[in-house]
């Protein structure tokens, strides 16, 4: 299968970007979308780490315990690589397995907070990746996930995941091509909006601890690549005595963020 490769993309923000500046806003999104002002004496996996930021910013809000799992390997490196510098090595596991390796999964226990941003619809399974997932939280406990919303129409999610497809199918040139192409057009999109580009760029830092120009390559490289709509992300975990405890929603190809408690 085509697969993007996103550990080599937070490998490049971790050595061009990150900062404390980013990890506090990463801290304040965490905390805020949770509803805590702290995470004292909770234990915290984050499945699909990245840049093992989110893990990171878990441990400084006080978790007791927090594990970070990538199927990228170098994904796992980045982890590893802000574990060794950080003063939280005795609270801090890092794994590098599949979400749809159920014996694996199943096998880290259960935790009081699964994070799950932005990850399960990368693996090809996406449906599979979330059901193995959901036995990892305690009763009593929550899972944060972020999905793709399912877009209709020319300019959708179907007409992504072509572009998406072509992208990781095609050779190293193409790729980058295609890379510089897109981020331009994102340039030259703010400046019809009347926007500083260079202003825009400076600011999202304070976004989820990504760059401008790393999220965009994540978005454009992408894949594998799925997507659903609010109610069948609500119908799944309903069906499973999830409660809804938080939503964001959005009418684009982004994310839909959910926060959901086990009953």
């Amino acid at each position: 299968m085509n697969r993007f490769e996103f550990g080599k993309n937070w490998q490049s923000f971790l050595n061009n970007h990150f900062s404390n500046e980013v990890l506090e806003a990463s801290k304040l999104k965490l905390a805020d979308f949770l509803k805590v002002d702290t995470l004292a004496d909770k234990t915290f996996v984050d499945f699909g780490s990245g840049s093992g930021l989110h893990s990171l910013a878990a441990l400084e809000l006080g978790a007791k315990v927090v594990m970070s799992v990538d199927y990228d390997k170098v994904a796992v490196e980045c982890a590893e690589r802000l574990k060794a510098n950080s003063p939280y090595k005795e609270n801090w596991q890092v794994h590098q397995g599949s979400l749809l390796d159920s014996s694996f999964i199943s096998g880290l226990g259960q935790f009081d907070i699964v994070y799950c941003w932005g990850v399960a619809h990368h693996t090809g399974n996406m449906w599979q990746a979330l059901e193995n997932i959901s036995k990892n939280i305690k009763k009593g406990g929550v899972i944060f996930v972020a999905i793709y919303n399912n877009v209709e129409g020319k300019l959708g999610s179907r007409m992504w995941w072509q572009i998406k497809h072509f992208y990781n199918k095609s050779p190293f040139i193409v790729k980058k091509i295609m890379e510089y192409m897109y981020i331009s057009y994102n340039f030259v999109i703010l400046l019809l909006h009347l926007k500083n580009p260079f202003n825009v760029m400076s600011s999202y830092k304070t976004k989820r601890g990504m760059a401008w120009s790393t999220d965009l390559v994540d978005w454009l490289g992408g894949y594998p690549y799925e997507y659903a709509s609010v109610r069948e992300i609500f119908d799944f975990y309903k069906q499973r005595s999830f409660e809804l405890q938080n939503i964001k929603t959005t009418n684009y190809i982004g994310c839909n963020q959910f926060l959901f408690i086990k009953k």
